[in-house]
């Protein structure tokens, strides 16, 4: 598994030296918010054409150590980031095997084409978030028994 999982940092390697231009949200407020509609409605490419690995081709975070995932997280993040798109994560202390399974999961899905797009991992719906236990920002809008209500439902 480690030939394996090297060889996929290598490829990820590979489509982080091919850096795209930074996207230029112009001057104006209406400049921004056109180049911002264009990358929202812009259509999702395949992770395989995006940055040279598909969803099939990575490893469940359970077959492998915690360093092993640790890598690849961070080769996928650089990659992600040289090709356009930015992941930040919802919360503090989140564990690396959580963190790398929902990433990997939108290497199903595919990434957006145009760049300037972030990943946040935040759908604003905290009772099915995955991150529900590391995020402060749930303290903001749900209590703990309102939380523990709802997702019993």
């Amino acid at each position: 598994m480690n030939r394996y999982i090297q060889q996929l940092i290598e490829d990820f390697d590979r489509a982080g030296k091919k850096p795209v231009p930074e996207i230029n949200f112009g001057e104006s407020y209406e400049e921004f918010e056109k180049q911002m509609h264009e990358i929202e409605e812009g259509k999702l490419i395949p992770a395989k054409e995006k940055i040279g690995v598909s969803y099939e081709e990575l490893p469940p975070a359970e077959k492998m150590t915690d360093e092993q995932t640790q890598n690849l997280l961070e080769a996928m993040l650089n990659a992600l980031s040289a090709r356009g798109t930015d992941i930040t994560f919802p919360g503090d202390g989140i564990p690396v095997k959580l963190a790398y399974t929902e990433l990997r999961n939108h290497f199903k899905e595919g990434f957006h084409s145009i760049p300037g797009w972030v990943i946040d991992f935040c759908s604003g719906w905290c009772p099915d978030c995955a991150f529900v236990d590391y995020c402060s920002t749930k303290d903001d809008i749900w209590t703990k028994d309102e939380l523990e209500k709802e997702k019993a439902k």
